[in-house]
């Protein structure tokens, strides 16, 4: 496959065409709308600083990160797999490379420069429905959904050891910013 095939990315309108072709529900899109904002905003910010992300996929990606969740929901399939998949058939290969890791990113993934797989799933972190919510408010609502709930000691290990990584992740990308993660809330009241 050329690098161009790879490259491919759907328009802002081909997303909300694909999202409605495959039922995706309004509080999903609406939830993915507000990851986008933050994905944009932060990626501009960071090329503004030198980094050299791809506003296009970013946007793309935000908009299709959950694109099978129902889907995922009633096979109990992952979603960020299922999606990476689906996005490949339709032939945007690396927006669902990008999909792929927005709840788990790649080991190593922790090195420079800053990824657009990062900023998705650091995006995806801070938007709990669809609000703007700090890490740590957003891990206590994934506890209490995904790990005590089923009190599966295993859960409730990997979702420590996703907030560690996120965490990291969030210093990783702050420390180019001239802004605090708490400070990122206000910052996109004030863009709107």
């Amino acid at each position: 496959m050329n690098s161009e095939m790879k490259r491919k990315v759907p328009s802002v309108d081909q997303c909300y065409k694909l999202l409605e072709e495959y039922n995706v529900p309004d509080h999903i899109i609406q939830h993915s709308e507000m990851v986008r904002k933050i994905a944009i905003f932060l990626a501009d910010e960071l090329n503004k600083q030198g980094e050299n992300l791809s506003i296009p996929e970013i946007e793309a990606a935000a908009l299709l990160h959950d694109i099978t969740k129902m889907e995922g929901i009633e096979t109990r399939q992952d979603h960020a797999e299922t999606g990476k998949r689906l996005l490949a058939e339709l032939g945007y290969k690396r927006i669902g490379e990008i999909v792929a890791e927005h709840i788990k990113l790649q080991e190593g993934r922790n090195s420079q420069p800053i990824s657009e797989e990062e900023i998705i799933n650091y995006s995806d972190k801070r938007v709990m429905h669809t609000r703007i919510v700090t890490l740590g408010e957003r891990f206590a609502d994934i506890g209490k959904r995904y790990g005590a709930k089923r009190l599966d000691k295993k859960a409730i290990e990997r979702i420590r050891a996703l907030e560690n990584e996120t965490y990291e992740l969030e210093n990783k990308i702050f420390s180019k910013l001239d802004f605090t993660p708490e400070e990122l809330s206000s910052l996109m009241i004030v863009r709107e």
